[in-house]
């Protein structure tokens, strides 16, 4: 195609000139035909329901179709145009276990979107941790790619309270499980950081309550959820830095005897990230509480 397009382009006499144009532009809509309808094949066969022969096979087609739409503009617009991001969702919600089909459809749906693309795949996920999970993980692996970078990063993103405004929304769902907490807490910690509007939209939407449940949850799974309890507790470090009327709303649901729990639950990195969030919405003497309960070698320092 190259070839002809070249010799259209540098021939002067007809009728070889047009002949050739003609011959290159019939041979060019050809192959748009022809890519289209594979694009069309692979939405489809990357559907549940319609031909995916194994969790394998559906990866390989979202893995197809993100190579094709990363080189070309006309790619993404035929995706789009067949409802790419719902049916990206619904291969997503079949195979929740497959971590690799996850994070390829949910960078699939970045490159189709952007943020709002992943806006949209929440929407479409309500009620599938896995999917939601690692839309949220994307999300906090973006930003902290972009501050790594020295860029501006999350605070310059027009999408972020719409972000948050899922993100708290799939935290109250009643299926969350301690992954999708800890994936959540992680994410909206990166979005608020800094930004106390974004932090109070998190707390009108009930994420107070929702962040001291994930909480809560990560106490009662020991050993498994001192990730989550760092996050949460980081998360409300970030809410509540110049956020006064956050700070309170926090005090009022009971984060005080919530953090001083799982400050002495577990010891080390857990305790230590306690004491340091008691300190900023409760000031020395929650602090010192944890200190005086927690057990001898627990790492609890001044």
């Amino acid at each position: 195609v190259s070839a002809l397009a070249d010799c259209s382009s540098q021939l002067e006499h007809e009728p070889l000139k047009g002949a050739v144009g003609n011959a290159t532009a019939k041979l060019v809509s050809q192959i748009e035909g022809h890519c289209r309808e594979l694009v069309s094949a692979l939405l489809r066969g990357a559907t549940a329901g319609e031909g995916v022969s194994s969790n394998q096979a559906a990866y390989d087609q979202l893995w197809t179709l993100r190579l094709m739409g990363k080189r070309s503009t006309l790619v993404r617009q035929w995706i789009m145009e067949a409802g790419g991001i719902a049916a990206v969702a619904r291969v997503m919600a079949v195979y929740p276990a497959h971590e690799m089909l996850q994070k390829e459809g949910t960078w699939l749906t970045y490159m189709l979107g952007g943020l709002e693309g992943w806006a949209e795949l929440l929407k479409h996920a309500k009620g599938c941790a896995a999917v939601q999970e690692a839309i949220a993980w994307a999300v906090y692996e973006l930003g902290m790619r972009q501050l790594e970078r020295g860029l501006a990063g999350v605070s310059e993103w027009a999408e972020a309270d719409m972000l948050v405004t899922l993100l708290v929304e799939a935290l109250q769902s009643p299926g969350a499980t301690l992954g999708l907490r800890w994936a959540i807490c992680s994410a909206v910690r990166l979005l608020v950081l800094e930004q106390p509007c974004r932090g109070s939209l998190f707390m009108e939407r009930g994420g107070a309550r929702a962040t001291l449940d994930a909480l809560a949850a990560g106490q009662a799974a020991g050993e498994n959820g001192s990730g989550l309890l760092v996050a949460g507790m980081q998360l409300i470090t970030a809410l509540v830095d110049g956020n006064a009327a956050a700070a309170q709303q926090l005090r009022g649901a009971g984060a005080l005897d919530a953090l001083v729990a799982c400050g002495l639950s577990l010891p080390g990195k857990v305790t230590d990230e306690t004491m340091w969030t008691l300190g900023q919405i409760g000031g020395v003497l929650p602090v010192l509480q944890v200190m005086f309960k927690a057990p001898a070698g627990s790492g609890a320092q001044c």
